[in-house]
């Protein structure tokens, strides 16, 4: 798509091609700026200015001629330039770390923002006109803790969401703030929203996947703010447009003031919208949604508030990850007492068809048909046994189903017997017939028989769904007409989901395997046990729950705990996110190879390399060697914190920090059957014992001894630091006497810090 460098020339350079194929649009290499900063890249190791774009005289009181080829510090004193080559040497860089320095003049006493990361072997300074007051006259931390209380309060993920959108809101003073999330097919829901009260509500409208293209989707991943600050806006080229070094643009993902695609720009204007800003929501390293902020003058958020909101969106994601599969696992629970009473039914019918229909609870009851939005319509669901059919609810008629059960006879899966889709005609060309009952279908066989089958129906959902938006005479479409308004974006969705329903969540199939492994393993062999399996369930079910709620409580106080001491030891706001955010996804990783174990214990050669997989550059190496053990949960949990900071602190001063720099990891089983570990560092910067014991040290010798009642020491050898762990016998779960050896190429540098 070509570029444009002006608002005049949005109208020609955006054809209906773009429009409709703006999944290309490069917009990480826009080749200009928002008008209001500055942008300079530098080259890595001189510091000399290749390209510029912006604002110069008025931020920098210089020119294009000033400053390409020139040195940095034509702008920068020589503190700051010192603190940009410092940082440069020390961090990767790879988001932009913001320079606070409220006292930074470069040209008539302007307080500037600065902020700086690296892109390939250039630097990238971005500088805008900071806020006029104190930048630190709020506490981000602060305002981040009054914004979430209250949070474990809301009684379901709707209100958690509601709650979520009305303190954004309040803190970043937005005219309207949309939680929006993206379903399974990339579409987006509009979930929760806190507006001005004479605005028009846009809760609960749909839009097509390719509102948002999965470029744009990838940028979100990357940054956690997006914001423009005025629509209305001649975008600052950069020059040169290409880097004279290497002859390639600029990739601008990671940068502050990134032009914004003029497709979306016109969206926005066509909304009446002149500002905006985006918080990702993001769960592991998918984006759930977005908290979208719209402001119907231009608005330019104080850096402060750009903290917070960015703080607030790791936050709430992490939140909004907790409750959701506490939720999931509240449903689990829930379709298996559902379960038991089918069973039971099943057990006292003389018919098969009359147990799983008839009675109380039935097979509409275990899994929920309708469209999830109708509760008119639960849709319906077929039995077909021996040649025997039993209608519940909205189906297809008799002969539909038994045509249908004929194709489900070829086109069944013989391993697992569950099938599922969401639109049943593109499959099948026959279901479209019936699509209006039937365009989801949820299937399992039940017996070794061919046509034995139950058969879930859910209805088509496009009638369902109403524009509820400003009508059309309240907007003035862009010069591509009125496809890029909310209305149409509607439509566009209501055309994509023709022929579909409501799409079967993971709950649901699995409330369909449970069914099956019952019919085939447990009520068609043990009818008699029924009853005695019912209570073994029950008891299971208080066993979870039990353990659902000492595993939730014991998570966030150990989170709490973090986040405490993090704080106390990080010296800037960025130092306590990098540090917070490396320990929590340590946390995560033993987490989620616990639950693989269903936390009954993890390979400690597993959780070594898990840990370390991500720590240091290339041409790094750790060995791993010792016995394949299988550690207890708390001490596996204990660990793996131990040996992440142990490799931050490799990453940032020691072993990982140079090239050649390797780190061995060894442990054996002592004589009380307990494990001996080291960690021994070599090839990185000499080492000096420090002046002061941080949070990382204390962590590592401490928290080993409080979780599981061993030891570490650590020792500030010259040729690199050794740590000593010793784990008592209670930790093993199990001694295999293989010995696991192996050598891991360590890939990328690491996006957390230590204390």
């Amino acid at each position: 798509m070509p570029i444009a460098t002006s608002a005049n020339t949005i109208a020609t350079t955006i054809t209906a091609s773009d429009i409709n194929n703006c999944d290309r649009e490069p917009i990480h290499i826009p080749g200009a700026i928002l008008p209001h900063g500055v942008l300079l890249v530098l080259d890595s190791d001189t510091l000399e200015v290749l390209q510029a774009a912006g604002d110069l005289p008025g931020l920098l009181g210089k020119s294009l001629h000033d400053l390409l080829g020139k040195g940095a510090d034509t702008v920068l004193n020589p503190a700051q330039t010192a603190r940009v080559r410092r940082l440069s040497a020390e961090q990767a860089l790879t988001t932009p770390r913001h320079l606070l320095d409220p006292a930074m003049r470069v040209h008539a006493d302007i307080p500037l923002d600065a902020s700086l990361h690296r892109c390939g072997d250039t630097l990238v300074l971005e500088f805008e006109a900071a806020d006029i007051g104190d930048p630190f006259a709020s506490d981000p931390l602060a305002a981040v803790q009054d914004m979430v209380e209250g949070f474990d309060a809301a009684a379901s993920l709707p209100a958690l969401c509601q709650l979520a959108a009305e303190r954004v809101r309040e803190v970043a003073v937005y005219d309207r703030v949309l939680v929006y999330q993206f379903m399974q097919d990339g579409s987006g829901w509009v979930i929760a929203e806190s507006r001005e009260p004479h605005l028009e509500p846009f809760l609960d409208l749909h839009y097509p996947a390719a509102d948002i293209p999965q470029q744009a989707r990838a940028l979100y991943l990357k940054n956690w703010l997006r914001l423009i600050t005025e629509v209305n806006y001649d975008p600052a080229p950069l020059t040169p447009s290409l880097n004279p070094r290497t002859g390639l643009p600029l990739d601008m993902s990671h940068a502050i003031l990134r032009d914004v695609s003029p497709i979306h720009r016109e969206y926005l204007r066509n909304m009446g919208i002149d500002a905006s800003m985006s918080i990702s929501i993001i769960h592991g390293d998918k984006l759930w949604g977005l908290i979208a902020c719209h402001h119907y003058s231009p608005r330019r958020l104080p850096r402060h508030l750009r903290a917070v909101c960015e703080l607030f969106g790791s936050m709430f994601s992490m939140q909004l990850e907790v409750r959701e599969k506490a939720q999931q696992f509240e449903l689990r629970l829930a379709s298996r007492t559902v379960l038991q009473s089918l069973m039971l039914n099943l057990a006292g019918a003389d018919d098969y068809a009359e147990g799983l229909t008839q009675q109380s609870p039935n097979l509409l009851d275990y899994i929920h048909s309708g469209s999830g939005m109708d509760s008119e319509n639960k849709g319906g669901v077929a039995v077909c046994v021996k040649g025997q059919l039993t209608f519940l609810g909205s189906t297809p008629d008799e002969a539909q189903i038994r045509q249908l059960v004929s194709w489900l006879d070829g086109y069944m899966p013989q391993t697992t017997g569950i099938y599922a889709t969401d639109r049943l005609g593109d499959v099948w060309a026959p279901g479209k017939n019936f699509a209006a009952s039937a365009s989801g279908l949820l299937v399992i066989s039940v017996s070794d028989e061919l046509s034995d089958y139950i058969i879930w129906f859910r209805p088509e959902i496009v009638a369902r769904f109403k524009w509820a938006g400003p009508p059309d005479t309240e907007l003035v479409p862009g010069p591509h007409g009125d496809r890029l308004t909310p209305r149409k974006s509607f439509e566009v969705w209501r055309e994509t989901i023709v022929g579909r329903s409501m799409p079967w969540t993971s709950a649901d199939n699995q409330a369909a395997f449970d069914l099956r492994q019952s019919l085939l393993h447990v009520v068609l062999r043990r009818i008699n046990a029924a009853a005695l399996e019912r209570k073994k369930a029950a008891d299971r079910d208080r066993l979870l729950m039990a353990e659902l709620d000492h595993r939730v409580k014991n998570t966030l106080a150990n989170i709490q705990a973090l986040v405490v001491q993090t704080s106390r030891s990080a010296e800037t706001l960025t130092g306590f996110v990098e540090g917070l955010d490396g320990r929590i996804q340590s946390m995560a990783k033993a987490h989620s190879l616990l639950s693989e174990a269903r936390w009954e214990g993890v390979s400690i050669t597993r959780l070594l390399r898990e840990e370390l997989e991500p720590f240091g550059p290339r041409d790094n190496v750790v060995t791993i060697e010792g016995p394949d053990l299988v550690l207890t949960p708390k001490s596996a949990l204990s660990l793996s914190l131990a040996i992440h900071e142990l490799a931050t602190n490799a990453a940032k001063f020691g072993a990982f920090s140079t090239p050649g720099g390797t780190v061995a990891v060894r442990w054996t089983v002592a004589n009380d059957n307990g494990i001996s570990l080291s960690w021994t560092e070599a090839g990185g910067p000499r080492v000096r014992p420090p002046s002061r014991r941080g949070f990382g040290s204390t962590l590592i010798e401490r928290a080993l001894a409080m979780e599981t009642g061993g030891r570490a020491a650590l020792r500030y050898e010259p040729d690199g630091i050794v740590c000593d762990v010793f784990l008592p016998p209670s930790s093993v779960l199990n001694r295999n006497i293989v010995t696991s050896a192996s050598t891991l190429a360590v890939q990328q540098a690491p996006h957390a810090g230590s204390g």
